[in-house]
């Protein structure tokens, strides 16, 4: 299979032309060869740079593109006549399943093939092994053969994603004397989708062996940056699907490529289910059309026995169909309309998708799907909701020119929150709770976030593009999966003492075991300035209902907010069984602060005339102990030119220092300081919010007290997931820190006179790592704390 337009010659001589990229071609070559002599094959594969009427997928305007043969070659000897295509369709209902064969060459008794007689004769017969079920029939005429075989009730196996059971067949083709002319080994797997009412409702599920299912998917672009769209080991497409599984999705969406049949075994022998694009073209030529509905046939008919594809899914985002112009252009909705048909014709058993939309123009499909990049918990909230109350029979909404919706089942094909351009940044916080509001909804029955690795210049996956793994700061299994708890509440908000908070919770079990004895439990536990951890701060249980296939309000929960501050709180949501056993767990932090000390904003703050913090001492009991606040954002003096920088965060790359004058508190000078340590939360800086992930970004800082170095540190990372708690609820990135203790002798550093004291942070130039600096406040990070010098007195 190659890209563009393909030409092969052997021996000088041209044996054919293609000009599909995605579907495989073949050429006898026999009439080029001389016996006993070598042979030359090219092959020249031109791609043109126009790429306007050549379907090509995301390689038009997005990642690099392939040219050249990107598939695998095959030389084979072959019979004339021959085995072509065998399709088998299952029908668990019937414990059945019908093969349809298509014997390729030309045998009539009197033919003559170039300069070779076919001396294969009538009759032909067909002879199949189905995991030890055998027969044979006869070759009719020049159409498709087809029997039925039943299945013995002990032999019957389903293939689900969690029983991945698979028919092994071999047929052959013999002639006439028994002489086996041909012999081809394939499976298939007895699965059934379909669509029916949800349990308990009025709206559609899609439905998998004739029970519900819930699709945890993820866009698949299938790129990588070895091969661009070449795998370059099947090693490496089992890890892909592997790893898919891992993370919790039972389903991918293969985003407008035809892939290597290979992705397709992988997914069949290891359980996956697959909705699979056809490629776009840029320009809606009539050559375009032709070379689109080619592709929907070759697709469906090279991919047909796959039991993981469930969906075929014609048009994306109405690429190539004209844009948002398409909603007045009803030729091409027809046309739209039709290849819809066509795929309907061409496979009964599985579901089609007239266009993964995002500009909300379905015309007839068995899918109503939308698309939505939303990085705001608010938004995205009011925009579900309204999704939903939209959906029903005969609603206008999501579709185009007059068509109305039936009762086609409600998924969400592409949502996230960090969108194509949005660079390269955590994804871990806004699947959460974005997962969470999906999941509070009946009518929706799947999603597919965006996406399962990063690509090129597009950085939202649960991979990087090398397939190395991010780091989310929780287990996404807790929240990808098919038995889930839903919050009703926002995923972070800052809190008072005393303050009450009611949330809703909802349960959603779409896995097939059945759940009795369901109870509820929460824990509120809360981490100090100093990073401890108090547990069970306020815990409960309750008896709960937890129906299966349905989503249910299930509780909602009041709570009370301890007198604890600064803390970090995490609420702790789970669901046991009458086992004991955890089915279902779920959380959301907060903020714990004091009184009213919560501002509306955090703007940015301008170092005063004197570059001092001012009345910022704080006295324990005893008076023994003096802890000296200073904001990151205070700054004395910087030789960086351009960091981030406001109230509660410092942040810069590279090589460079940053310096605090620290206002000592009137009188200290006549104490005696036995001990003094900077405390504060630190990280290196990338300049950005990357995620958390294997390769490091470290920096070596070091600290200096009135000019006196004390200590360097090596900051391991800047990392960014979602225990960057207070960063995302003060509207930033889940940037965060270490806590840091560095202690200071006080012999070496205070003067006895001195009103202020100097701090400096510095990554030297000639450090052994130079990956910048960041300092949080109290109100940035992860830790409750800013950072402050603690002064130890007699």
């Amino acid at each position: 299979m190659s890209i563009g337009k393909t030409t092969v010659w052997v021996n000088g001589q041209i044996i054919g032309k293609n000009e599909n990229g995605y579907l495989p071609f073949e050429f006898d070559i026999t009439d080029a060869l001389t016996p006993g002599e070598p042979a030359l094959i090219v092959v020249r594969a031109y791609d043109a740079q126009d790429h306007g009427e050549q379907l090509a997928g995301k390689q038009i305007g997005w990642y690099e593109r392939t040219s050249g043969i990107w598939q695998s070659v095959y030389l084979e000897p072959r019979n004339e006549t021959h085995i072509a295509q065998c399709h088998i369709t299952p029908d668990i209902d019937n414990a059945s399943a019908t093969f349809a064969v298509k014997v390729g060459g030309n045998h009539r008794e009197d033919a003559e093939v170039g300069n070779r007689p076919n001396h294969i004769q009538k009759p032909l017969l067909l002879r199949w092994n189905c995991d030890g079920l055998t027969g044979s029939v006869e070759v009719s005429g020049d159409h498709d053969t087809q029997w039925t075989i039943n299945i013995p009730p002990e032999q019957l196996r389903l293939w689900d994603v969690d029983t991945p059971n698979l028919y092994d067949v071999t047929l052959e083709l013999l002639a006439e004397t028994n002489t086996v002319i041909d012999r081809i080994f394939t499976y298939f797997g007895m699965r059934k989708v379909s669509i029916a009412k949800a349990p308990g409702g009025d709206y559609q599920y899609i439905y998998l062996n004739n029970r519900p299912i819930y699709l945890l998917g993820a866009l698949n672009q299938s790129f990588n940056p070895e091969g661009v769209y070449t795998f370059l080991t099947d090693e490496a497409i089992r890890r892909d699907i592997e790893r898919a599984k891992e993370f919790g999705f039972n389903f991918l969406r293969l985003h407008i490529k035809v892939d290597e049949p290979r992705l397709y075994y992988w997914a069949d022998k290891l359980g996956l289910l697959f909705m699979c694009d056809i490629p776009n073209f840029g320009d809606y030529t009539e050559k375009a059309k032709a070379r689109s509905e080619q592709t929907l046939r070759g697709n469906i008919a090279r991919d047909y026995n796959h039991p993981s594809i469930i969906s075929w899914c014609n048009f994306n985002e109405t690429w190539g169909l004209g844009g948002r112009e398409y909603k007045e252009m009803h030729e091409r909705q027809e046309w739209v309309r039709e290849m819809y048909h066509l795929a309907k014709s061409l496979d009964t058993t599985r579901l089609i998708e007239d266009n993964s939309p995002c500009l909300y123009d379905h015309v007839e499909t068995d899918i109503n799907s939308w698309h939505f990049y939303i990085n705001d918990y608010e938004r995205a909230k009011e925009h579900i909701a309204n999704v939903v109350e939209e959906t029903y029979p005969g609603s206008a909404f999501n579709y185009a020119g007059g068509n109305v919706q039936s009762d086609a089942p409600l998924i969400n094909s592409e949502y996230g929150g960090i969108s194509a351009g949005a660079g390269d940044k955590d994804v871990s916080w806004c699947f959460k709770y974005l997962t969470n509001e999906l999941r509070l909804h009946p009518k929706i029955c799947g999603y597919i976030y965006t996406e399962l690795q990063d690509i090129e210049w597009e950085h939202n996956g649960f991979m990087n593009y090398d397939r190395s793994i991010k780091a989310f700061g929780y287990d996404y299994l807790d929240i990808n999966t098919l038995d889930f708890i839903a919050i009703d509440y926002p995923p972070g908000t800052t809190v008072r003492p005393g303050e009450k908070i009611k949330a809703d919770i909802y349960t959603s079990h779409f896995s097939h075991k059945t759940i009795t004895g369901a109870t509820l439990h929460w824990q509120l536990d809360t981490m100090s300035a100093t990073g401890d951890i108090t547990r069970g701060c306020v815990s409960g249980s309750v008896d709960i209902p937890f129906p299966q296939y349905q989503v249910e309000n299930v509780h909602q929960l009041e709570l009370t907010m301890p007198d604890v501050h600064p803390a970090v709180g995490t609420l702790h949501v789970w669901v046991t069984d009458g086992t004991g056993s955890v089915v279902a767990r779920n959380f959301i932090n907060f903020e714990h602060v004091e009184g009213d000390c919560i501002p509306e904003t955090n703007p940015a703050v301008e170092p005063s005339d004197s570059g001092l913090v001012g009345g910022a001492s704080e006295y324990d009991s005893g008076d023994s102990r003096i802890s000296i606040n200073y904001a990151p954002g205070d700054v004395s003096k910087s030789s960086w030119d351009e960091p981030a920088r406001d109230e509660h965060l410092f942040s810069a790359e590279g090589s460079g220092y940053v310096e605090y004058e620290i206002a000592l508190p009137e009188g200290l000078g006549t104490t005696n300081p036995t001990e003094m340590e900077l405390i504060f939360e630190a990280s290196s800086s990338n300049g950005g919010a990357r995620q958390t992930e294997p390769e490091k970004h470290p920096s070596d800082v070091t600290i200096s007290v009135n000019g006196v170095e004390i200590e360097t540190i090596r900051i391991p990372d800047c990392p960014a997931d979602a225990r960057g708690v207070l960063s995302y609820i003060h509207g930033q990135p889940g940037n965060y820190g270490y806590l840091y203790r560095v202690k200071v002798d006080p012999p070496l550093v205070f003067e006895r006179e001195a009103d202020t004291l100097t701090v400096r942070y510095e990554v030297k130039a000639d450090a052994a790592a130079k990956g910048g600096f960041a300092l949080y406040g109290a109100r940035m990070g992860r830790y409750p704390t800013g950072p402050h010098l603690l002064i130890h007195q007699n």
